[in-house]
């Protein structure tokens, strides 16, 4: 943000770009999964956006806004592709085991965040720039990507009738009209719209309030410590409440984190707040992924329908955050995911399990 001169409704609008790739990407996930298969769509995926990442380093530091930007969109467009291909096969392990293992699954996405934030806390603190930061990031992301693409089955079909495109074009379309579909894609709409909100303007909003960059950094990876633990004991929570009590529990707890946060001023617990904040977002996404998968011949479409709507989600916090931080304050900003918690606490019911 400072390297780009940018302001807070500024840098709202740069951040978007990444999720407008990702939303690019989605349109065509399912169709080049079927076609090239999982594994190759890993491997490319990660490995580009990898590419963009080390480029990003280089534009940042050159206070280059319009090369930043592109760097950005091409994060997004091959991740968005390879993050549908990992949910359609975690959904596909997770129905297959007695017991939900789901969470555990996404608590690996946190193991790589918690990661991210203690390596960057702490180049932060001995001065060390975002080029060998990012240059560190994207040999191993890359190399990940490589390895797991590997290992991916890949489901290619190579013979398809058109009588099957017709019904996966017939299938595609139809999710976007099913009532208890839209319903979980808003839960899911929701719970994106309080992660993205915590990762780009939780570390923001500590540094405004007189943290330094590192101690914002340590604290963001405080948050997604809460998240990693809750997930890896998660399958545990879901198995006993089910995925619908799952879900409610997640909006109320995130709901109290983000209001101890917001009122950080009157209750002085800023890390108490971070980590309810992360601990109920933990399953939230989750469940809401697998609750499209219920019915497998539409699992792929409702995947594909849930992943569009969390970038659709990403793409509309950088601008509604920033615009109302701008405004008023980022702690008022807040108030956008507190609102959506509620709604999907309300709406949770929709999320039990079709027999």
């Amino acid at each position: 943000k400072d390297a780009l001169h940018l302001d807070t409704a500024q840098m709202g609008l740069l951040v978007m770009l990444f999720p407008a790739g990702g939303l690019l990407g989605i349109l065509f996930a399912n169709s080049l999964s079927n076609r090239f298969g999982a594994g190759k769509l890993t491997i490319f995926g990660f490995s580009l956006g990898a590419l963009s990442l080390f480029g990003l380093g280089f534009s940042v530091n050159a206070g280059n806004v319009w090369l930043s930007g592109l760097c950005l969109l091409g994060m997004g467009l091959p991740m968005a592709i390879a993050d549908f291909a990992g949910n359609l096969q975690g959904t596909e392990v997770n129905n297959r085991s007695s017991k939900s293992l789901f969470p555990a699954i996404h608590a690996a996405f946190g193991v790589g965040m918690m990661l991210a934030a203690a390596f960057s806390s702490y180049l932060i603190d001995q001065k060390i720039g975002l080029e060998l930061n990012y240059l560190v990031v994207a040999i191993v992301v890359a190399g990940g990507s490589i390895w797991a693409g590997l290992v991916f089955p890949d489901h290619v079909k190579t013979e398809v009738s058109r009588a099957e495109k017709l019904e996966t074009s017939r299938l595609a379309r139809k999710v976007w009209t099913e009532k208890r579909t839209l319903t979980i894609a808003l839960i899911g709409f929701s719970f994106i719209m309080a992660e993205i909100s915590a990762g780009t303007w939780l570390p923001i909003a500590l540094e405004n309030s007189g943290f330094s960059g590192a101690a914002a950094a340590s604290a963001f990876g405080w948050f997604w410590v809460a998240i990693t633990v809750t997930r890896a004991v998660g399958g545990f929570v879901v198995d006993r409440i089910g995925r619908s009590g799952s879900i409610m529990l997640s909006a109320i707890v995130t709901g109290l984190g983000i209001s101890v946060f917001v009122f950080d001023s009157l209750i002085h617990m800023p890390y108490l707040g971070i980590a309810l904040w992360g601990m109920g977002l933990a399953l939230g996404f989750p469940m809401s992924v697998n609750s499209m998968s219920d019915d497998p011949k539409a699992a792929a479409a409702r995947i594909n329908m849930i992943i569009t709507v969390v970038y659709i989600s990403s793409i509309l916090v950088g601008p509604v955050i920033g615009t109302i931080g701008q405004v008023f304050s980022i702690y008022a900003a807040f108030g956008v995911p507190l609102a959506l918690m509620v709604i999907s606490a309300i709406l949770s019911p929709a999320t039990k399990e079709k027999v």
